[in-house]
């Protein structure tokens, strides 16, 4: 790749001299996140008072009280469109996943119009009744300030990242009056980190947050319901079954938003047409349920009194999932937060109204399951028990419920992070490559699959081949084995050079492979990770192990140790690089910059050539490369092929489409 000029180092600002004092620091971050915490607070007060508004513009078109009212919701996803498309595209989707993207990529640096235009476009899809949240623009609105003010402040990405968090948490704990909650989702979700350093200055934020919205708004509970002091305890077997439930709906909830976004984007039409028919299929739902429309929170209300009908709360189930995927995919600006607590609270409504009917005597309250179902379901696809818990009990009111509320929160997470890592707010970022990491929980070894380490299949033998051709095609092999398999590709064995040395000294060298002693070993599947690998050589005591096809069972590959080492290396080496490469061009144009994915057709130049030979543009560098689904080991071999998705980070941002076209017209050295 073309190399740049290295940079002169950026100087730091005064206020950033005065932070590196130990004694300082924790004083004037701590004064830095209450005035983000007074941002946050008037920002949701101004959010919600948007929202208001452009819903009363949209009351106002004549056909809201006709069939042709399908047709509003349209409208607002064509005016969030031509927003994101045109000025913002950051504040397409559902605010969190951005958040985690700056993080990850730019140091927690956001752009200064996605302030302004996350608090219209969100706002115009909840005025015409789109199905979303108001928490996730709110986090992306509070999140954008904090990295505002600390890019003005010339702060570090360290600082920056932490202001952000901390603006995140302010919005969330402002906009569900729920202090506590806003700094566990400003930890838990954006941060991933329980640092003793992010602590304060997230909290801190939080609760001025939440008093500056209280002092204006008033201090009212969001989900105020009746306290049930007493609680049967039989109760909480039934929450783990509910927790059961809820944790496999958060999967489909979380993987049918991930699904809906990508449906759509394989439409080839333009963004509008896109808009509008996702926004008149919304329209169309509200047509048989009003409820679905907008947040929901009368229905949850409902729900969570126990006054819903088991027809009514089936239909709201469906039509509310299908309404938000349709109105995420679509193109609109909102939260999923607010979606899943109403599906949640629908699922916990009928769990509790089956068990009613089934075991009356014990189910004296079956309106808990409906508070606690309300919660678990965003557990699961939020991978976040700690924001849901505390979420709950401070947007109710009533902590007599925290052992029922755990016991379903806690088990909903568990079932989904057993049967998927990443959350709703994590998987689109995870399937470009960008991978979240959670403290301690991923190493590099797990996301390496053995495809991507593992050598294409060289000394191979049928068990009918002869003594002598297997001893001088493993004479030649790189790893000095021979692989035998049968006339279908199936394993039979493996021989090294030394036992097939001692078998030529006393055979004759004729003799067919059949009738030797194989040794055999362990095998390993293409789709198998690293870490799998690494655990079965120290099970096995083998430095080698026979790759399989996940589905026909043939061999296609071997993995050592060594294979192992190599694209550990590679991973983390190039995962280095590619990061100071990305830094060093940020400082170097002085923009944020922006990562495009760029898919590879046939009739690229840059197909077959490997990444050493080919020159990009100054202005990019190549992040990562995704094949098939998964994210390839990049190293200076690694051979381009169609179908390829490369994340290439272009700066400035006036240069995207000049280096796009240079990508696809690249020239090889």
């Amino acid at each position: 790749m073309s190399s740049m000029i290295a940079p002169a180092r950026p100087k730091q600002s005064p206020l950033q001299r005065w932070l590196i004092h130990p004694y300082r620091e924790p004083i004037i971050v701590g004064l830095l996140a209450i005035l983000i915490g007074v941002i946050g607070g008037l920002g949701a007060i101004l959010f919600r008072g948007m929202i208001h508004l452009f819903a009363s513009w949209f009351s106002m078109i004549p056909v809201t009280h006709s069939p042709l009212r399908a047709l509003i919701p349209a409208l607002g996803l064509l005016l969030v469109g031509l927003i994101t498309h045109f000025f913002a595209k950051e504040v397409k989707g559902h605010g969190v996943p951005q958040l985690l993207e700056s993080l990850a990529l730019r140091g927690g640096k956001i752009r200064p119009r996605v302030a302004f235009f996350g608090i219209i476009a969100p706002a115009i899809t909840l005025g015409a009744g789109g199905s979303v949240g108001r928490e996730g623009p709110i986090a992306l609105i509070g999140g954008a300030f904090g990295s505002i003010l600390g890019q003005r402040l010339r702060l570090s990405d360290k600082y920056i990242s932490l202001l952000l968090a901390s603006g995140a948490a302010a919005g969330i704990a402002a906009t569900f009056n729920a202090p506590i909650a806003g700094g566990f989702f400003g930890l838990e979700i954006i941060l991933g980190s329980y640092a003793m350093g992010a602590i304060m200055p997230v909290f801190l934020a939080a609760v001025t947050g939440s008093t500056v919205f209280d002092a204006i708004m008033g201090n009212h509970p969001v989900l105020q319901t009746t306290p049930y002091p007493v609680i049967h305890p039989i109760a909480l077997l039934f929450m783990i079954i509910l927790g059961l439930l809820a944790g496999t709906l958060g999967i489909a909830y979380s993987k049918g938003l991930t699904f809906s976004e990508d449906l759509l984007e394989r439409w080839r039409v333009p963004f509008w047409v896109k808009n509008i028919t996702g926004g008149a299929l919304v329209g169309v739902l509200g047509l048989l349920a009003p409820e679905v429309l907008g947040v929901g929170y009368p229905s949850i209300h409902l729900a969570l009194g126990g006054q819903l009908a088991i027809g009514t709360i089936l239909l709201l189930f469906v039509l509310k999932y299908v309404a938000t995927l349709t109105t995420v995919g679509s193109g609109g600006s909102g939260g999923v937060f607010a979606p899943s607590l109403f599906l949640g609270a629908m699922l916990g409504a009928l769990y509790g109204d089956v068990l009613r009917f089934m075991v009356p005597g014990l189910i004296p309250h079956p309106e808990i399951y409906a508070i606690a179902g309300m919660g678990a379901i965003f557990a699961a696809a939020a991978q976040a028990p700690f924001v849901s818990i505390t979420i709950l009990l401070e947007v109710t009111g009533d902590y007599q419920l925290t052992p029922v509320v755990m016991a379903a929160c806690v088990t909903a997470f568990v079932v989904h992070g057993l049967l998927t890592r990443d959350s709703m707010y994590t998987v689109k970022l995870s399937r470009l490559g960008i991978n979240i990491l959670r403290g301690n929980e991923v190493r590099p070894t797990e996301r390496i699959s053995v495809q991507q380490a593992m050598e294409p299949l060289a000394a191979h033998f049928s068990s009918d081949d002869t003594l002598v051709e297997a001893y001088h095609g493993v004479n030649l092999s790189r790893d000095h084995v021979a692989v035998i398999t049968d006339h279908r590709q199936q394993l039979q064995g493996i021989m090294t050079l030394e036992t097939l040395r001692s078998y030529a000294e006393s055979m004759p060298l004729t003799t067919p492979l059949s009738m030797l002693d194989f040794s055999v070993l362990p095998v390993i599947v293409q789709s198998a990770t690293l870490e799998e690998a690494m655990r079965l050589f120290s099970l096995h005591d083998v430095t080698l192990l026979p790759v399989v096809d996940d589905r026909t069972n043939e061999v296609v590959g071997t993995l050592t140790q060594r294979d192992v080492v190599r694209a550990y290396s590679a991973y983390t080496l190039y995962s280095t690089e590619s990061n100071a490469k990305v830094q060093q061009l940020k400082d170097y144009t002085g923009d944020v910059g922006q990562f495009v994915s760029i898919p590879l057709k046939h009739s690229s130049p840059i197909v077959e050539s490997p990444l050493s030979e080919i020159s990009i543009p100054k202005q990019a560098v190549i992040v990562s490369v995704k094949r098939g689904g998964e994210v390839v080991v990049p190293h200076g071999n690694t051979v381009l092929k169609p179908g390829d998705e490369l994340l290439v980070f272009i700066s400035p941002l006036s240069e995207v489409d000049l280096v796009l076209a240079q990508i696809h017209g690249a020239v090889l050295l």
